[in-house]
């Protein structure tokens, strides 16, 4: 009995030991797991050693709107790119979903650069990285106010797109043929040349849409300098590119619609000695006016 009662106060003090032995390894574990989350992550400014001088020429394109602009100050560019940090690699970029920035950059010996800012992504030639939030959004911040400034030169490589708005609701118009020119930045223009098939062998690429409106107005991405033609066919004549076509009074950029349904065609043109981008575009729409 008496040997009973010795041996249960050192049973007792070996499971309390245990239990504070394991108590404190458990608490330096924590204490490790918590020093080790709350670790900085290092990233780095892959442009901080940028300088003006060594970009011959640079654009920002946004998307949307799909447009680029003429980028003229570097020493501003170098200023937003060089606070730019990043992080891991990380190309889940592709599966997000906002604004896009796409900086171009011709260096002074030839080679380009390309730097997408996607917040929270930045896209250097192609491999995306996490990103400082701030630097990125003064990034994005940067190219809309080039976009907004009334001073800034937009460069357009294609023709802009045609919207068709009528009792209150917008539709897309097909872009057709066109010739195109864009200047480059030694003054020599770069031109394209894309056909289309005729606007009667296009039913498949038209959907119809209805409207009680005998008006529409057209609305382009960036507004020509002269609405050169607008001309329209019945549908009857699907199929068949020798119909004559009739032509469609324009008043500005609002046009008449013909009772029925029809399939029209409008011709724009953009002057590139003045916007250094322009030429001739075509476009077309079915239209059924509700009788």
């Amino acid at each position: 009995m008496k040997i009973t009662q010795k041996l249960i106060p050192v049973f007792v003090c070996i499971l309390l030991s245990g239990t504070v032995l394991f108590t404190w390894i458990s608490g330096k574990t924590a204490q490790i797991i918590e020093a080790e989350d709350s670790a900085p992550v290092t990233g780095k400014k892959p442009f901080e050693e940028l300088k003006a001088s060594e970009i011959a020429s640079a654009t920002v394109q946004l998307l949307p709107p799909d447009k680029t602009i003429q980028i003229t100050d570097m020493e501003e560019l170098t200023d937003f790119l060089s606070d730019a940090v990043i992080y891991q690699a990380d190309n889940s970029y592709t599966e997000y979903v906002g604004q896009a920035a796409i900086f171009t950059l011709t260096m002074s010996d030839g080679s380009q650069i390309e730097i997408m800012e996607y917040n929270p992504f930045l896209v250097i030639d192609g491999v995306g990285y996490r990103t400082e939030y701030e630097p990125c959004e003064a990034l994005n911040d940067y190219a809309n106010r080039l976009l907004n400034d009334e001073n800034s030169t937009i460069i357009l490589k294609e023709p802009p797109l045609l919207n068709v708005i009528s009792d209150e609701t917008c539709y897309d118009a097909l872009t057709g043929a066109y010739s195109w020119q864009t200047k480059n930045d030694d003054g020599t223009l770069t031109n394209t040349e894309a056909d289309s098939a005729h606007p009667l062998d296009c039913k498949d690429l038209m959907d119809p849409w209805e409207t009680p409106e005998r008006t529409a107005l057209l609305r382009f991405t960036e507004e020509p300098d002269e609405i050169l033609r607008v001309c329209c066919w019945s549908d009857k004549h699907w199929s068949d590119s020798a119909a004559e076509s009739e032509n469609v009074p324009v008043n500005g950029n609002e046009i008449e619609l013909k009772p029925g349904g029809y399939i029209y065609e409008v011709t724009a043109r953009w002057d590139t000695e003045k916007n250094g981008y322009g030429g001739t575009a075509r476009y077309s729409f079915y239209a059924k006016v509700l009788e």
